[in-house]
């Protein structure tokens, strides 16, 4: 009996180990993750640079309770985006990098 004692009390440590290393590397990321985007979302205000869930970056030009209107592209075109769909600002180290196209060679 006292070997089946050991096996039980060993399957219970393990499981005990599993959780925590699943609080610690999944729960507690997600809910600091969480806090800086609700954050973010409550303090923002005009010229803050933001990008949104869509993947749409852009400048704050108005904020109107749970609306923001943002100000995008060359054209300076407004966008009226709902507040959570605020994901981050954007850092001032970001660069914005361009995109290189290569044409694609059709056979007419």
């Amino acid at each position: 009996m006292p070997e089946q004692s050991q096996t039980t009390i060993m399957y219970a440590i393990l499981l005990v180990v599993l959780v925590a290393v699943l609080i610690i590397f999944f729960i507690l990321p997600d809910r600091k993750a969480r806090k800086e985007k609700e954050r973010v979302q409550r303090g923002l205000k005009v010229g803050d640079k933001v990008y949104t869930k869509a993947g749409i970056h852009g400048t704050v030009t108005a904020v109107d309770g749970d609306h923001v209107l943002l100000e995008v592209g060359k054209n300076r075109t407004q966008l009226e985006v709902a507040r959570w769909a605020i994901l981050s600002e954007e850092d001032g180290k970001a660069k914005s990098r361009r995109i290189r196209t290569i044409p694609l060679e059709h056979d007419d």
